[in-house]
């Protein structure tokens, strides 16, 4: 008998109206024996308290029985719900609450003492049935041997499972951290692109990739992106009204000295995001999404025979 049996009981309800069982006057200890309390018997009894905890030491202080040899009461405190403070009880154990009930006399005393009693081999019944049964002949025991077995191979296989899963999950979570690097470049190259509402020429486009601004053009032309009016790159009629451009007048000196106007294309910033895409579409990455270095991509870096036969070259060190 504990204090944590005492705080299982603070919720136990009694039902001591004439005829049925009463519930909650008896539950089950933390040892597996039924108990009920002081706090209780006085309630289904319909007496004070006070009363009960002085038949309980009266019993106690008589001499004859032997608390401490074999438990029947274990004096322990509750919590009054009105005002909060302690207040002391007795925890008991059948053979504690039968001596104490031999002390209360009358036909309704004797009521309660029999629905007690019923309430005690209730729970004992209870107890029993939830209690593993134990192996009486050598063929039960080989039997529960292996059940054991069993049993333990199959946690044992369901912990393998777990730990398959496990594994599966934290390669799934390596992929995917692995797909998310892929896509960080990308994020990048948005990044930069959106890091400035500027527009920009195509040489500057142009060294992103790697590439000439010549070599864009054309491959922008070839894409039927754009095409060239009297030496200015121009969108084709389907692109121009996206936004993507914008043409600026540059102020030139011709070599006969007259002063002339020359109108350069720009891409804005949604320009680029659509180049970007355009190019993408036929594998032309810019040079931050590359797996491989500009040159092995052959994307305008030096070219690999060329790299070679430098590479062969024999330097001498005084």
């Amino acid at each position: 008998m504990s204090s944590e049996e005492l705080r299982r009981t603070r919720s136990c309800s009694t039902n001591n109206k004439e005829g049925g069982y009463m519930t909650g006057i008896v539950y089950r200890g933390k040892s597996n024996q039924p108990l009920t309390n002081s706090k209780l018997v006085a309630e289904v009894f319909e007496k004070p308290h006070d009363n009960v905890l002085k038949a309980i030491r009266k019993i106690l202080q008589g001499g004859i029985v032997k608390n401490d040899e074999t438990p029947m009461f274990e004096e322990t405190t509750y919590i009054n719900e009105q005002n909060k403070q302690s207040y002391p009880m007795f925890i008991m154990n059948q053979d504690g609450f039968t001596l104490l009930a031999m002390g209360f006399n009358g036909k309704k005393a004797m009521e309660f003492k029999l629905k007690y009693i019923e309430a005690f081999n209730a729970m004992k019944r209870q107890i029993e049935q939830n209690k593993p049964s134990v192996p009486q002949t050598y063929l039960e025991a080989l039997k529960s041997l292996v059940k054991a077995e069993e049993e333990k191979q199959q946690l044992a296989l369901e912990n393998k499972q777990q730990q398959a899963t496990i594994l599966t999950i934290s390669k799934e979570n390596m992929e995917l951290g692995n797909k998310i690097t892929e896509m960080l470049p990308k994020v990048s190259y948005y990044d930069k692109i959106l890091q400035s509402n500027a527009t920009m020429t195509v040489t500057q486009i142009a060294q992103d990739y790697g590439m000439s601004a010549m070599k864009l053009n054309k491959e922008l032309e070839a894409m039927k992106i754009q095409h060239k009016v009297r030496g200015q790159w121009i969108l084709y009629g389907k692109f121009l009204t996206g936004g993507y451009v914008h043409s600026r007048a540059v102020d030139i000196l011709r070599s006969d000295g007259r002063h002339d106007v020359k109108y350069n294309t720009e891409w804005t910033t949604k320009g680029r995001i659509f180049l970007y895409e355009s190019l993408k579409a036929k594998g032309i990455l810019p040079l931050i999404e590359q797996e491989n270095t500009p040159s092995d991509k052959g994307t305008g870096g030096t070219e690999p025979s060329k790299a070679a036969g430098a590479s062969q070259q024999t330097l001498k060190f005084d």
